[in-house]
This record gives structure tokens, sequence and C-alpha cells, in this order.
């Protein structure tokens, strides 16, 4: 028996319904194994560009001559040094650093933001010092140093810690200011005498430990030719992984915050650490690493951002890092999205949950002169369904690999010109839904201000799911979706593919259930803008057409009687 040919609009709304779903299921793998091979070793530097630091920010500071005679610890200490912005902890032991919390962000028990992973220490600490000899470096990450001030600091303030045994001796110097991320680290190593090279490293990942989804997205990042890399546990083949050149940043992000080693200028080395963390009662987990050091160089001079993905805030400490903020395939659609939206929230309603809706339903309204025309463009279509049905019948014998069935093409295409008809006009405004809603996607996921964004009693974070078992907004987005495909005019005349079309709203039920409830209100929205949209065409533009549906269904009513 031969196959029935699916049409033209059918075809079209499986096609969205299969870009949907890679697009949603592909991200993950997308972001996964974006990265490209390490780059071999350059031998040419370039300066940094467009950087806007004060000269203050851009003066390197030299410490003097690193202590001869030994000089230790007696005991190990904790020092606080608290800023406008952040709260860090230093201990003696290693001069590492124990906890950095930033101020202004809070974690799901609404304490200040924890971007140090305690569950791997076992790894070092952030700031520890990495050396190719590993019995140099168990010394120097665990001996005790002598710092230039104790007990708790407030910012500004430079704590210098000193280090020495006779034949090794350290330096670290770390200035802090009080309203700033980005605070300025000096090292130096000397081993036997030599000076040594070596890199800062920050070990065992970074960023909110208890988003799920921002640890999905935690990646090693280093720029190079005008553009981000980004590499991740599934892209390392080895437990370390290098890589050199003159990168004007280098270090570790997750969704929304980062950690960003910026050199004044010159070569960087990276290494790229990849750790299993063991954690008590849990699955064990991959986590990334990264060590910068200044090439070869015995000093090392960075400004070290720890900080929010925030695009103006990135951008005063260097340009490029607002790179980091990554909208994807449609950042065209998405960056004006997210510049939108935060203009809605900045000058009409303060809630990011009514600035989605409002322009949801701006975006609707400019889409809806299209929506005529394409409403227009299917009722012509309907209008040639005998015709086309007549077409299709004429070759039915033929099997599919027939030559000849490229005559029923031609006569369909030629059918359609002759009656000015676009056999996808009337899909056109689902499939110019992708880029907004692919854009409201990305903006969802990566934009900081979206973080914890309430809107109304239940939904308190827009970037993430609803937290309630029984999600509310999934579910009347898939009954406002059925209700308009009731009020909506058969894209085909066959019922069998009607009754498919019945499932869609089910199917993107399913899509939609584990999304943030931000893009789901975005749907939702647009399914009742889209309501009284079709309310009013079907008073307007297909009255007529009803109202001839509605005396056919009754005089085959009266007939059935009879």
């Amino acid at each position: 028996m031969e196959k029935k040919e699916l049409s033209t609009e059918m075809r079209v709304l499986l096609a969205f319904a299969i870009s949907f779903l890679i697009l949603i299921l592909s991200q993950p793998l997308l972001v996964r194994r974006s990265a490209t091979p390490p780059p071999k070793p350059l031998s040419e530097s370039s300066p940094t560009q467009g950087q806007s630091q004060s000269s203050a920010e851009k003066q390197v500071v030299t410490p003097s001559a690193l202590p001869a005679s030994p000089k230790q610890g007696e005991s190990e200490e904790e020092i606080t040094i608290e800023g406008d912005l952040y709260r860090v902890v230093f201990s003696t032991r290693g001069a590492v650093v124990k906890s950095w919390t930033l101020q202004r962000y809070r974690d799901q028990q609404n304490n200040p933001l924890e971007l140090v992973n305690p569950d791997a220490t076992q790894f070092g600490n952030p700031l520890s010092l990495w050396v190719a000899e590993e019995p140099l470096r168990q010394e120097i990450n665990n001996a005790l140093y002598v710092p230039s001030a104790t007990g708790h600091l407030s910012a500004p303030v430079t704590l210098t810690f000193e280090y020495s045994s006779g034949q090794t001796a350290v330096r670290k110097q770390i200035a802090f200011t009080p309203d700033s991320y980005v605070v300025e680290v000096t090292t130096e190593v000397a081993s036997n005498g030599k000076a040594a090279s070596h890199a800062l490293a920050w070990r065992g990942g970074f960023g909110d430990m208890h988003d799920a989804a921002a640890q999905g997205y935690q990646l090693d990042v280093f720029y190079r030719a005008e553009k981000v890399i980004r590499l991740n546990t599934g892209s390392l083949k080895s437990e370390e992984s290098v890589s050199s050149g003159p990168f004007p940043f280098a270090g570790i992000e997750d969704r929304f915050f980062c950690v960003a080693f910026l050199p004044p200028e010159g070569m960087l080395r990276v290494t790229s650490f990849r750790h299993e963390i063991l954690v008590p009662e849990q699955k064990n987990r991959l986590s990334l690493g990264v060590a910068v050091g200044s090439g070869d160089a015995p000093q090392n001079y960075f400004r070290l951002f720890v900080g929010p993905k925030e695009i103006d805030v990135l951008s005063q400490a260097d340009p490029r890092l607002a790179e980091l903020v990554d909208y994807g395939w449609f950042a065209f659609v998405a960056k004006p999205m997210f510049l939108a939206l935060r203009w809605i929230h900045d000058h009409i309603v303060t809630n990011y949950g009514w600035s989605i809706v409002l322009l949801t339903v701006a975006i609707n309204f400019l889409l809806f002169p299209l929506k005529i025309k394409s409403l227009r463009s299917a009722m012509k279509m309907q209008k040639l369904q005998p015709q086309l049905k007549a077409i299709q019948d004429k070759y039915k014998h033929l099997k599919m690999k027939d030559p000849k069935k490229q005559e029923m093409s031609r006569e369909t295409m030629e059918l359609y010109k002759k009656h000015g008809v676009n056999p996808i006009g009337g899909c056109l405004p689902m499939l110019l839904q992708i880029p907004f809603l692919y854009g409201f996607y990305k903006v969802l996921i990566v934009s900081i201000e979206m973080r914890q964004a309430p809107w109304i009693w239940w939904v308190r974070d827009l970037s993430a799911p609803e937290s309630i078992p029984i999600k509310v907004l999934p579910l009347l987005m898939c009954g406002t979706q059925f209700i308009l495909q009731k009020m909506s005019p058969a894209t085909t005349p066959d019922p069998r593919q009607q009754r498919i079309m019945m499932l869609m709203p089910l199917m993107f039920l399913f899509f939609f259930w584990n999304l943030s409830s931000g893009l789901v209100l975005y749907w939702l929205t647009g399914n009742v803008v889209g309501i009284a949209q079709q309310w009013y065409i079907n008073r307007t533009e297909m009255k007529h057409l009803i109202e001839e549906r509605k005396k056919t269904a009754s005089r085959k009513k009266v007939l059935a009687k009879k």
C-alpha cells in the first residue's frame, strides 16, 4: 500500500518541532565541546587593547628583593579583608584564599555567595602557586608565611606574605580597593638562589556550588585571536593541558560569575586541570582548575577579576571580558532583547517577570501584520486543497524513487505560482519565533540580571524552573496553546493530520517542563496575545469563512437527521 505523503505545512511544522528539540538538547553539548585544541606557543606578543584601567591599576607593583634569611610563621592564622563588594579570607599556611564571597549576591540560603569550593581543597586553594617540581610545589604551598598585617582588615589595603627557608624564598602581594572586583597580585619565587618560573592557580572549580546548572557550565577560558576559547573536563585529554600565547586574559567561568587573570602584556602560560572531586553521599563529579603564569618570567603580575559576569562591570575591568557573556548563535537577536528587557525594568516596571510580559506583547504585535499575511496565504492554500489532492491522486501509483514524481512537484509549484500562494506562508510566524525563543533562552541562561529575579508568588527565580512539584506555568502554557490551536484555521483538511496537530501542545509541555520559568512565561504570554489576536482575526479576516463553515456544518446535521 502506497504511503500517503505529508503536506508541505506538516513537514515544516515537524521541522520546527525537531529544530526546537535539537536546540534545547544540544545546549550542554555545544557548551562542552566548543573548545578548540590548545594553541601552539607563539613567539610574538600583542599589547592589551582598549583597557580602561586607572594609572594605579596599570602600574606594576614590584616588591623588594626576596628574603634571604629564614622567615617563617609560627602557627596558622586567618586574615580577613573586607570591601564594599567582597569578603576574602586568607590563610598564612600557603598564603592562599580559604573563602571569597560576594556581598551583593546571595546563595540559595540567602547568604553572601561563596565562590570557593570547599570540597576541592584537596587540590589546592585559590592563589596557591604552581611549579613543575612537586617537592618545591609542596613546600611553598604548605609553608607558614609571615603576613604584613593580621586580623580583620578593610580595603583599601595591600597585604604581603613572605616565606624563606634559606634555600627557597617566596613573596605574594595582593592589593585591594573597596569598590572594585579587581585586585592586583604580584608573586615571586626563588629556589637555590635562582628565580623560579611559576604560576598562580585556582583549582577545584569556581562559582556557585549550589547551582546545578552553573556547575554544568563551568569552563576554563582564555582569549585568543579576538574570541573566547572554552575548555571543559570533556575536552581535556589528560589531567593537565597547557596552552601558551599572548592571551589578554585567562581563568574560569560558570553561568554568572568568573575569575580572570589579566596580565599587563606579553605571553601567558595557561595550565588547565581536570579533577574528580569526591563528595560524601553524592556522586563523584568532575571539576576544572587553572594555573596562569607570565610565560617563563620569574615574577608574575596580574590584575585579578573575581566577580559577576555583568557586561558593564566586565567592561570596566577590560572590554574583552564582556565577551564572556555569550548569547550564542542569535546574539544579534538575544542582546537587543536583553537591552530592551533591562530598559523596561529600569524605566517602566522594576520586575523582570513583568518586563518579559511587556516585551513579549510588543514582539507579538510587531509580528501581527506578518501573521495576517500568513493567514491569508493559509486561506488560499485551503482553497487549493481539491486541486492539490487531484495532482497527488494523479501520481499516487508511482513509487517515491520514480523520476516521474518530479513532475508532481513541478505541477504543484506551478499551481502555487498561478494563484500567488507561498506554500510555507502559514508557518512563517511559528518559524520566526525560533530566533526570539532562542534569544530569550540565552538571555535567561547567561544574564546575571536574571539570576534569582522573582516574578510573582511562587516564581522566585526566572532563570530556573519552578521549584514546586506541579509546575503551573507549563500547564497554563499547554492549555492556552490548545485553545489557540482550536481557534486557528486548520493547515490541512486531512482529519488524521489535524489530530496529530492537536498533540503539539502536549509536546511543548514536555519540552518546557524543566526549562527556566522566564522562558515558559515568554511562550505563555505569546499564547495569550495570540488568542486575543486570533479572536480579532476570526471576527474580521475570517468572519465570512467561519459563517460559511457553520452553515455547512448545519446542513450536514440536517441531512444526517433525515
